[in-house]
């Protein structure tokens, strides 16, 4: 009897657990983070999973960061710190890795920064939306749907999967994708796309090479380097 009365105690802690890793996580903290920094700094962004919003605004004069921290189990199993450096370069790291709760735990990212900033993203998955910058802007994703607009600069966007929409681009635009559909409009210099997968579309742009395009259609618009009527 003691034997069966164990059994049954462990199967239902098994069940338990296996119910909190399919949990979804909720709000359980909000936190804001800011450094100020000087026009024309660098800002590198490390962050996991999570949505992440960067706006550029001409009035700041510092990175503001709001932190949503979303987990199935409220922990302080996770990484987030906004550090200044010496060389006039910021750092954010947001990581909600945990071993608690089946690995979905995320940070969702607000941030506001002056538009003069260069700056660098390395995400791992989630939405990703960034705007209004006059700087160079560098994206290196894992997954998620990828939004940029109104850059001053050149990017430069390397993705796993989702879609990539851009606009408004004074410089050039490079591409790399694995798969997802592209869309490029009003790009003031060449756009570069190298694509495993997915739709390619752009409307308006110095130039266009398509380095490599494993599978789906290719339409080009408002080509000023060349007579482009559509591919």
């Amino acid at each position: 009897m003691r034997i069966l009365i164990k059994l049954a105690a462990t199967l239902s802690v098994a069940i338990i657990c296996t119910a909190c890793s399919f949990a979804s996580p909720t709000l359980q903290e909000t936190r804001e983070l800011e450094t100020p920094i000087a026009d024309g700094g660098m800002f590198e962004i490390d962050a996991g999973a999570g949505s992440l919003t960067l706006k550029g605004d001409d009035t700041a004069d510092a990175i503001r960061v709001l932190a949503e921290i979303y987990q199935t189990a409220a922990n302080d199993d996770y990484t987030l710190t906004l550090e200044l450096q010496d060389d006039n370069r910021a750092r954010l790291v947001a990581d909600a890795a945990t071993s608690f709760g089946g690995g979905s735990d995320r940070i969702d990212l607000s941030i506001t920064v002056p538009r003069s900033l260069e700056v660098k993203i390395v995400d791992g998955s989630g939405s990703l939306r960034v705007e209004s910058l006059i700087g160079n802007l560098d994206i290196e994703d894992g997954s998620g749907s990828i939004r940029v607009a109104d850059i001053a600069g050149d990017i430069v966007i390397d993705d796993g999967s989702g879609s990539i929409v851009v606009t408004e681009i004074a410089g050039d635009v490079s591409i790399d994708d694995g798969s997802g559909s592209i869309s490029v409009t009003n790009a003031g210099g060449k756009v570069t796309v190298s694509d495993g997968s997915g739709s390619i579309d752009v409307d308006g742009a110095d130039d266009f090479e398509l380095v490599d395009d494993g599978s789906g259609s290719v339409s080009t618009r408002n080509v000023r380097s060349r007579d482009a009527g559509g591919d």
